[in-house]
Formats: structure tokens, sequence, C-alpha cells
């Protein structure tokens, strides 16, 4: 499925290093540090956009030969994402979400490792921010 983005934000979770309650493992990069965006490869990501822009979140594990596989499973409210409401799981494993204001925001990042089969699995909740022009 061919994705109507512009910006594309990864997360990668090393997922031998994950705790609940803990972002230790967590590393946000996004395709904007040329117009600004900073903080690349932490949780603390501040991505660039411009109004209008429509992103799409990602997230992986670093090990390869790991059979976890982690999960988006909310990218929480904010200001910024205006009357569209805030990015929904787009049925492809990624949340797809468009800005409609100007300003800077943070906003709530959620993910699910189940690092054992069976298992409720580990929840991840981060906090990046947008900066809307």
């Amino acid at each position: 499925m061919a994705s109507s983005a512009t910006v594309f934000i990864q997360i990668w979770v090393d997922i031998n290093a994950i705790q609940n309650g803990s972002t230790r493992g967590v590393y946000a990069v996004d395709n904007r540090v040329g117009v600004g965006s900073t903080n690349e490869g932490t949780p603390n990501l501040l991505t660039q956009v411009t109004n209008g822009s429509t992103i799409q979140w990602n997230v992986y594990n670093i090990d390869a030969t790991s059979t976890v596989v982690p999960t988006l499973t909310a990218i929480g409210n904010a200001n910024i994402w205006g009357a569209g409401g805030q990015p929904q799981a787009d049925g492809t494993g990624a949340f797809v979400g468009q800005v409609q204001a100007t300003g800077q925001d943070a906003y709530q990042v959620t993910i699910n490792a189940q690092k054992q089969p069976g298992s409720a699995g580990i929840t991840i909740n981060f906090d990046p921010s947008m900066a809307v022009k």
C-alpha cells in the first residue's frame, strides 16, 4: 500500500533493553533533519513540519534475529492534529495522521512488545514533539 505521507518517523526498539515504563532502548528518527528536526535517535525527537503535512509512524525491532514484533498501539492527541483528530492505525502496522494547526506540541506514542509468547507484553510510552510552521 502506497502512503500519502511526506514525513516519516521510524521508531527503533532494542527489545533486549526495554522495560515497562522506561524509554531505554527506544530510538526515534525522521526524514526532516535537513529542515531542522532535532534530537534524532532519542525518544525526545522534535520533528519540523509544515502545516497540512501527512505523517507516517512505523516501529521496528533493531534485532533482526528476534521474533519479537513491537507494535504501535496509539499516537496520542495534541493540538497540532486539529479538527482531523489524532493519527490512526492504517491497517499495515503504521499510524498515519495530518497536522492541521501551527505551533509546537508534544504527543504520546505507545508501543507494546511481547517478549514472551502469551505474555501481556511490555508497554512503552514516550513523548516526542512536533513543530508545525
